[in-house]
C-alpha cells in the first residue's frame, strides 16, 4: 500500500520506542489500531453507499428508458407480415 520495506519499519520502530519509551507503546499502538479500524470500517461504509447510489441510478436509468419505449402496434404487424412472407417461401 505505501511501499514500506522491512528497514524502513525498522526504522520506524526504533524511533517510536525511542519517543514512546517501553511504558507507553502499548498504549499508542492501541489507540493508533482503534483509529485505523475506524478508517477501515468508515472507508467500507462510504464505499458501500456510493454502490448503492449508483446501482439505483443505474436502475432508474432502465427504468426511463422502458417507460420511453411504446408498442407500436402497426410495426408489430408489419413484422408479422414480414415473417409470415418469408416462412411461406
Amino acid at each position: 500500500m505505501f511501499n514500506i520495506g522491512w528497514q524502513e519499519i525498522l526504522i520506524i520502530s526504533v524511533v517510536v520506542i525511542l519517543i514512546l519509551g517501553p511504558k507507553e507503546l502499548p498504549a499508542a499502538l492501541k489507540t493508533f489500531l482503534g483509529i485505523t479500524k475506524k478508517i477501515r470500517r468508515l472507508s467500507s461504509e462510504f464505499l458501500s453507499e456510493v454502490e448503492n447510489v449508483i446501482s439505483k441510478e443505474d436502475l432508474d436509468k432502465v427504468k426511463e428508458s422502458m417507460e420511453s419505449v411504446h408498442y407500436d402496434e402497426s410495426l408489430s404487424n408489419e413484422m408479422k407480415e414480414l415473417t409470415g412472407k418469408k416462412n411461406k417461401k
